[in-house]
């Protein structure tokens, strides 16, 4: 454990002296990294799935607060999409604008949720998601997080229909966009993913900023916990066929968040000082619990 902390200081003293360096360069990465997924799982459009294409717009994202990396997802998507369905594109370009208007209209600054959330997705660990958010984010990032299930489940339809999508045009686009509306947005375990998400995140926030000691393993747990209550019994009700890989995800999510409370919230709840002060207006009481360094004065 402690040659896992001595990286983390290195890491943290490394990015201190490289910071603007290193943050476009990891914008760059990750965003060739998700567009290179993209075109792995769709790749209808030979244009797009070109790698000088995708290193521009990795380039380009480098430049952009990280929330940017998501339009350009979102603009790949569609560009795959309308290769084989105008209809398709048509209605996930539309989602696209109500997820943009409902974000920015509420809270921007985190918009590179919305992608991660459909990337955790793909890889069968969803509900690390929530517990994260809540421990390092905090309650607000429920609504990115909330817009992340609906893309995924776009997505998911679109893949899982592709097939059999044609490009139609007249009335009949307006008519199958309807129709597709009403598929994902009647989805009910769409909406139990969510709602188990936004308990979760609300439950790990709150408890993660309490007094509480091991207060991030607890919020952690409990995250978890409701996470699994949410998902089966709702999953039971809904009849859902997912409920083994749920219940797998659920448990490798939290031996990750267990795994990130000890590395990033390592503290030493045995060296706890407790004080008090006072002004003209107030009584102070404060609880200081050191963090675990690894430099040559603690050890």
């Amino acid at each position: 454990m402690n040659s896992i902390l001595t990286i983390r200081d290195l890491l943290r003293k490394v990015y201190a002296g490289y910071g603007a360096v290193i943050k476009p360069l990891f914008k760059i990465v990750l965003a060739f990294f998700m567009l290179s997924l993209i075109e792995k799982q769709m790749g209808y459009s030979n244009m797009l799935a070109r790698p000088v294409v995708i290193c521009a717009a990795s380039v380009i994202c480098a430049f952009f607060p990280y929330g940017f990396i998501s339009f350009v997802c979102a603009i790949f998507v569609i560009g795959n999409m309308f290769e084989v369905s105008v209809m398709m594109a048509g209605f996930t370009a539309l989602v696209g604008m109500l997820i943009f208007v409902l974000y920015y209209g509420y809270k921007p600054g985190t918009g590179i949720i919305i992608s991660i959330v459909p990337l955790m997705f793909y890889f069968k660990l969803p509900f690390i998601v929530p517990v994260i958010l809540g421990l390092s984010v905090g309650f607000y990032s429920a609504v990115p997080a909330a817009l992340g299930v609906v893309c995924w489940n776009v997505i998911s339809y679109f893949l899982e229909n592709a097939d059999s999508m044609t490009s139609a045009g007249g009335l009949e686009i307006a008519d199958e966009i309807i129709s597709v509306a009403r598929t994902i947005f009647t989805n009910e375990y769409m909406y139990l993913v969510i709602f188990a998400f936004i308990l979760c995140i609300a439950a790990v926030s709150i408890i993660s900023k309490s007094s509480l000691n091991h207060c991030w393993l607890i919020s952690v747990s409990v995250g978890i916990v409701i996470l699994a209550a949410v998902m089966v019994l709702g999953g039971s009700y809904l009849g859902s066929d997912s409920f083994t890989s749920d219940i797998i995800g659920l448990l490798i999510s939290f031996i990750l968040a267990f795994a990130y409370v000890s590395v990033i919230y390592a503290v030493d709840f045995s060296r706890t000082e407790h004080l008090s002060y006072e002004d003209d207006d107030y009584y102070y009481y404060v609880k200081a619990v050191p963090k675990i360094r690894t430099d040559k004065n603690e050890r």
